[in-house]
Parts: structure tokens; C-alpha cells; sequence
């Protein structure tokens, strides 16, 4: 997966205008960017960068034996990697309370439901993909990432807020 952020990086980079409106209307677009990782997937198969994918993967949960779906299965180097998606809109545009606390929380909303979720899970390569929006700046990412509970601090950001300048920081979590 760590091979795929460049191309996340450039697909989305190309979509600046789409991600500054988004953050002006303060939208949370979560099926919007999963429909450009459809696309974005399948190109990336062509370029053979990528074997094959599978969009809400079914994968049995040994706590309860019932199915848990994942956002996507991809496949690249002869590895699958179970991958959840978060769409992070931090604008407060329109007086919203969604900032990043907001999203890291330890409820139904965030990516600590998303951490939990995969941890459940009998897999090996567990990914958590947020696409943040507008990128948050460095003090507030340091601290928001410091904040998550010690049961979950196997669950480390490979990408940091200044590794994509612009509207969006695509943050690619690894558990």
C-alpha cells in the first residue's frame, strides 16, 4: 500500500478545484472519493501497479463469526491489503463541529471505529485511508494523533500533512 500514496497523491492533487469547493460547502463526499478509487484502481491495474481489487470485501470476524465488510481488498505485489476509507472534512465551513477531534472519537463516526473494525479482524495488512480536508496543519495532526487511546497505538500515520501541499492530506494509517 505504501506504493500506491504517490499515485493517491497525484490522482487527488489533480482534483484541487473538486476538494476546495467540497471544503468551502463543507460536504462530507466519502462516496465521492470512492468512486474516484474505482477509477483510480482500475487504472492503476492497467499499469500493472496493482493485480486486482475488490471494493466492500466480506471477511468473517473470529469474535462473532459474522461478516464484516472492509472498503476495499487490493491486491498489489502478490499481497491483499484490507483498506477502510475516511472521508475527514475540516473546514467548519458552515459552522459544523467537524474538526479532527471530531473524527477521533471512540464512536460510530471516525476512524477509531474504523482502527477497532480492522483489529476485530483475522488479516494481516490493515489499512486505514482518511482523506483530509482542507490539510490540517502540523501542530493539530501531531496532537490529534498523539490523542488516540493506547489500546489502538499499534495504528501509525505513514503520511504526514506536509508530504501533499494543497487543499487535501491523504493520511494512509497502517495497523
Amino acid at each position: 500500500m505504501k506504493n500506491l500514496v504517490p499515485e493517491f497523491e497525484r490522482w487527488f492533487g489533480a482534483k484541487r478545484e473538486h476538494l476546495e469547493i467540497f471544503a468551502e460547502a463543507d460536504s462530507r463526499i466519502e462516496g465521492w472519493f470512492k468512486a474516484e478509487m474505482l477509477v483510480l484502481l482500475t487504472r492503476l491495474m492497467d499499469a500493472d501497479l496493482v493485480s486486482s481489487f475488490k471494493r466492500e470485501a466480506n471477511v468473517k470476524s473470529p469474535k462473532n463469526g459474522k461478516r464484516k465488510q472492509i472498503d476495499f481488498r487490493i491486491n498489489t505485489n502478490g499481497a491483499d491489503h484490507y483498506c477502510e476509507l475516511k472521508a475527514l472534512c475540516i473546514s467548519q465551513a458552515a459552522g459544523t463541529p467537524r474538526n479532527l477531534g471530531f473524527y477521533f472519537r471512540d464512536d460510530h463516526v471516525g476512524l477509531i471505529k474504523d482502527f477497532k473494525k480492522l483489529d476485530e479482524l483475522n488479516i494481516t495488512s490493515k489499512w486505514v485511508l482518511g482523506f483530509v480536508y482542507p490539510s490540517p496543519d502540523i501542530a493539530s495532526w501531531t496532537a490529534i494523533v498523539h490523542s488516540i487511546p493506547k489500546t489502538l497505538s499499534h495504528w501509525t500515520p505513514i503520511t504526514a500533512p506536509q508530504s501533499m501541499p494543497g487543499p487535501l492530506f491523504i493520511s494512509l494509517w497502517q495497523g
